[in-house]
C-alpha cells in the first residue's frame, strides 16, 4: 500500500519539527561557548589586575611596617631623651636656685658667675622642648 498525501505531509512535517529542534539546540550550545569564551576572557583580565594590586600592597604594606618600625624607634628615644630632660632639667634649677641664692647673700650678681646666664638660657630651651615633645609621647603607631 502506498502511503497518502496526507501521511506524506505528516511525516514531512514531522521530519521538519525534528530538525527545527536540533538547529535550535546547537544554537544554544554554541550561545554558550561564547558567553563562556567572553567570561573567560574577562576572569583573566581581572585576575591579573588582582594579582597586580596584591604585589603593589604587599610592597605597600611592607614599607608601611618599616616606617611604623621607625616611627616607634625614634618616639622610644624621645621618650628616654623627655625622662632625661626632667631629671637634667630638675637638675639644673636646683642648682641655678642654690647659687643665685648665694648670689645674693654675697651681694654678687647672679648673672656675673660663670655659666650662670647659660644655664638660665639652656633651662628655658630645655624646658620648651620637653613640654613641646612630651605633646606626642604617648603615641604608638
Amino acid at each position: 500500500m502506498k502511503p497518502t498525501q496526507e501521511q506524506i505531509l505528516k511525516a514531512l512535517n514531522k521530519l521538519v519539527r525534528e530538525n527545527k529542534t536540533e538547529l535550535k539546540t546547537e544554537k544554544v550550545e554554541l550561545g554558550l561557548a561564547d558567553d563562556l569564551k567572553k567570561l573567560n576572557t574577562e576572569a583573566d583580565k581581572i585576575a591579573v589586575s588582582v594579582n597586580k594590586d596584591s604585589i603593589n600592597l604587599s610592597k605597600l604594606f611592607q614599607e608601611l611596617r618599616n616606617l611604623s618600625d621607625d616611627f616607634n624607634k625614634i618616639n622610644e628615644r624621645r621618650n628616654d631623651d623627655i625622662k632625661k630632660g626632667k631629671s637634667t632639667l630638675k637638675e639644673i634649677n636646683t642648682i641655678l636656685d642654690k647659687t643665685e641664692k648665694q648670689a645674693k647673700e654675697l651681694g654678687v650678681a647672679p648673672k656675673d658667675i660663670p655659666n650662670f646666664s647659660k644655664s638660665s638660657k639652656i633651662s628655658q630651651d630645655l624646658r620648651s622642648a620637653v613640654n613641646d615633645m612630651q605633646k606626642y609621647s604617648d603615641i604608638k603607631i
